[in-house]
């Protein structure tokens, strides 16, 4: 919902018109042509225009617009390939054992497990910030190792399994039985700040997605890694599409519907082309 809703402030603000209907194609290609290359980025544009599309062949269809044709239509630019934001091997051991108790540690990041929980599930199962952000205490099988993502909260409406790796089992371990001590039912949500921190404002309230990005705002300034959650589904597809035989193991873990999404994260690598072609 924020997405579209995102989307419609951007037409909105772009566009003269008072009623939908009012909008046309000369006003969205001027749009376009001031916005693209400058404020924003091609990716940004057409899913704004994916969304608006959406939202009008809805009205379109159900006769609440009078077009005959959608607007949207054939306003997407090709995006060209973009290197993706990625943590080095260093970037990863700092965020994973460089945070540690201290006087100089900001709250936000207490407890200190909670916090190392938290970026270890990230790293080590590519979890969407939304995602982890919708799992409950029961969507997590330590017997048989597993966190289910049900069709509810995936991005393509299927139901996925995520493995949870050695490295990752104790942490999910710690966090489960902490939540046990505090009597949490099983459909309670299995990442909540709110129920461990002193430096919120939202105690006992579940944890939003906006407090998650702002942990990751103080973690980068904390660790001097820019960091964000994203970032680390970039890493994992990108460090396992470095040899595309991995593709299966790739796509899987990632939760892609399409198999191309998943080739995207193949990057060029110069060395291993020179290597082949040193054969021919």
């Amino acid at each position: 919902m924020k997405s579209y809703e995102k989307a419609i402030r951007q037409l909105q603000n772009n566009c003269d018109f008072k009623y939908p209907d009012e909008v046309s194609e000369l006003q969205l290609l001027q749009w376009r042509k001031r916005v693209v290359g400058k404020s924003i980025i091609e990716v940004t544009w057409n899913s704004y225009i994916r969304q608006l599309k959406t939202i009008f062949k809805f009205g379109i269809e159900r006769q609440l617009l009078s077009f005959t044709q959608n607007p949207f239509n054939a306003l997407f630019i090709r995006e060209g390939k973009r290197k993706r934001k990625t943590y080095t091997f260093s970037d990863l051991e700092r965020l994973s054992f460089g945070i540690k108790e201290s006087k100089y540690l900001p709250d936000i990041l207490r407890p200190v497990w909670f916090t190392k929980a938290l970026i270890m599930t990230f790293r080590y199962t590519a979890i969407r910030r939304a995602q982890l952000n919708k799992l409950r205490i029961q969507d997590v099988d330590l017997v048989n190792r597993v966190i289910h993502i049900s069709p509810e909260i995936n991005k393509n409406h299927e139901y996925h399994v995520l493995p949870i790796s050695t490295a990752l089992y104790p942490y999910l371990d710690r966090l489960i039985n902490e939540l046990k001590k505090l009597k949490q039912p099983e459909y309670a949500q299995l990442f909540n700040i709110n129920l461990f921190s002193r430096a919120v404002k939202r105690k006992g309230k579940e944890m939003t997605v906006d407090q998650v990005s702002y942990i990751f705002k103080v973690i980068s300034k904390y660790t001097g890694v820019t960091s964000s959650p994203h970032r680390f589904r970039h890493t994992a597809a990108t460090n396992l599409m470095k040899k595309p035989e991995n593709l299966y193991i790739a796509k899987q873990l990632l939760g892609h519907k399409d198999i191309k999404v998943t080739l995207t994260y193949i990057e060029d690598d110069i060395e291993s082309i020179r290597e082949y072609t040193n054969l021919l």
